[in-house]
């Protein structure tokens, strides 16, 4: 027996559909038992939650979003935070949905065709001020779309590659020593995701679009950007302050280091070092923030759930309690790094 035998035979107990799939499937790989799997899991929360509240044609309204940033801004998802339609399909897809299923698909069709500008090559959120249209080009929206378009099969579309290289044009990499021109897309200093200092969920929301990137998205400056993301990410230890090394990244609720579920515009520490894995990052930084991981299982090798955003249409879990979604998370991190003992 090895040593995440009897944790993985915990996650496969029943009362947790979707741990049971993702295990089956992603740390076993026994795929021949995934169909009837993912079936049953269609059937459970979070997942049959989020899709009772789309309509059939994958249409979501909400009128107070509405009133106070626009009608525009509802279709294309972003608003009401954590409610709306690109949430849901983020969810969804950290879930590994099944893309075949039609409010699935209607989901990320709706995305496609009210969250991508024309005009800007890349989706936007439209948003309205005091009766006034406004927009606002968010780069961790814009990666968290790519990944998640991709995952459920949309990925080839001409939507998400245009965005992927508008990514590869304008992200930045600065770490406090740039001053953001007023000239489009940027807004100068009224810009809090193109500031003097890069956003870190815009770089780490990039490079997770990059794990899931079709081959023929990387063009030479496409692989230029992987090679700036990664080492932006090597500067900060994954989950510190370069500037001050034993401070977290962020605060509060966005501490990578606080183990969160759903996944949204931040990312936790699994998530940052699976996508440094993905990446084929192997080196000392990505083994330390894994030993920080490590370092808050409980005797039973298990992992709680220690931050939740809200409000959703249904918990992946329950806060503060032992997580069977964040343990499998943590397992999978374990297997992409070569440690899952079974």
């Amino acid at each position: 027996m090895g040593e995440h035998t009897r944790v993985v035979e915990w996650l496969l107990e029943p009362g947790h559909p979707w741990v049971r799939y993702n295990t089956l499937v992603q740390l076993l790989e026994k795929k021949n038992e995934a169909s009837e799997a993912l079936a049953e899991a269609m059937l459970s929360p979070p997942a049959s939650k989020i899709l009772d509240h789309v309509d059939a044609d994958g249409g979501f309204s909400d009128a107070a979003a509405a009133k106070k940033w626009g009608e525009a801004a509802v279709r294309s998802g972003y608003v009401p935070k954590y409610r709306g339609a690109a949430w849901k399909l983020l969810f969804l897809a950290e879930l590994g949905a099944d893309p075949s299923h039609p409010k699935v698909k209607a989901l990320g069709e709706g995305i496609l065709k009210n969250a991508f500008s024309e005009r800007h090559g890349t989706f936007y959120i439209p948003l309205e001020y005091g009766g006034y249209p406004e927009y606002t080009l968010i780069p961790c929206f814009m990666g968290n779309m790519i990944w998640a378009l991709t995952r459920l099969g949309l990925g080839t579309r001409p939507e998400v590659r245009f965005t992927f290289d508008w990514l590869t044009k304008y992200q930045r990499f600065d770490d406090g020593d740039w001053r953001p021109p007023a000239e489009s897309p940027y807004k100068g200093s009224r810009d809090r995701c193109w500031g003097r200092h890069t956003c870190y969920w815009g770089v780490t929301s990039f490079l997770r679009a990059m794990t899931v990137a079709p081959k023929g998205f990387w063009t030479p400056q496409a692989y230029e950007s992987k090679r700036r993301g990664v080492d932006f990410i090597l500067s900060h230890r994954l989950l510190w302050s370069s500037h001050t090394p034993d401070r977290p990244i962020a605060t509060k609720n966005t501490r990578p280091q606080r183990l969160t579920a759903p996944q949204t515009y931040y990312q936790d520490a699994v998530e940052i070092i699976e996508t440094m894995l993905r990446l084929g990052e192997h080196g000392e930084a990505v083994n330390e923030a894994i030993e920080y991981v490590l370092s808050k299982r409980n005797t039973e090798d298990r992992w709680y759930l220690e931050n939740s955003p809200g409000p959703l249409d249904a918990p992946f879990d329950v806060k503060e309690r032992e997580s069977k979604w964040i343990t499998f998370r943590a397992l999978r991190m374990l297997k992409l790094a070569g440690k899952l003992d079974l």
